[in-house]
């Protein structure tokens, strides 16, 4: 894992790589120009943020999950 600035949590947090499920979903919400594994997603509980390694300002946010 690696450690960077989040921009939801404000804060150092651990990130990780993209599951398959996620990789599909984020795929189309980013540019053509940049890497699918560029982009990492944020460990903390609670946070569902996703963003681009080293550019803390490039990413968004997950949908809530189904309470179904």
């Amino acid at each position: 894992m690696e450690s960077w600035r989040c921009h939801d949590c404000g804060t150092y947090e651990d990130f990780r790589p993209l599951t398959a499920s996620e990789r599909e979903y984020v795929r189309g919400r980013i540019p053509n120009h940049t890497r699918l594994s560029s982009y990492l997603v944020c460990t903390r509980e609670g946070c569902r943020r996703y963003q681009r390694r080293g550019d803390w300002t490039d990413g968004a946010k997950f949908p809530e999950p189904d309470k179904s």
